[in-house]
């Protein structure tokens, strides 16, 4: 199986001169009114024991170098920023030759209003979702 380093998918704030930035800007992800940018990661595998056969993506809080782990889970969802450091670790030798599938959608949310809080990824549908996790010095910001 392969392995990553970490990396990020995209950042709003780096993104290069082009149509985009002449309508957006260059603009930190989350801000108010701005498109945010998340990933949809979804494990594909039928069957996986991820207690067993390893496999997380590992998330990184480079400030803290606070790591968190999730790991597969037949039809698990991720919803992450695109801006998170983050790193597929491979099946560990319990796992035999499983692969371990997963699918990624690179998103770009609008707001629908001027000024629209793009932290609330809910929508507002709270309630129905399951609660957020934040690492290292998110835990420490207002977002």
């Amino acid at each position: 199986g392969d392995s990553f380093h970490y990396h990020i998918d995209a950042d709003p704030l780096q993104v290069p001169a082009s149509p985009w930035s002449d309508i957006f800007g260059v603009y930190p992800n989350r801000s108010r009114g701005k498109p945010r940018f998340v990933s949809c990661l979804i494990y594909l595998n039928d069957e996986w024991d991820g207690e067993k056969w390893g496999a997380p993506t590992e998330f990184l809080d480079p400030p803290t170098g606070v790591t968190y782990r999730v790991l597969p889970r037949p039809g698990r969802c991720v919803i992450m920023d695109q801006d998170v450091s983050h790193t597929v670790v491979a099946p560990n030798d319990k796992a035999g030759l499983r692969p371990r599938y997963s699918l990624v959608w690179k998103l770009i949310l609008h707001p629908r209003g001027v000024g629209q809080d793009m932290t609330d990824i809910a929508c507002g549908r709270g309630d129905v979702w399951p609660e957020s996790v934040f690492i290292g010095s998110a835990n420490d910001k207002c977002l």
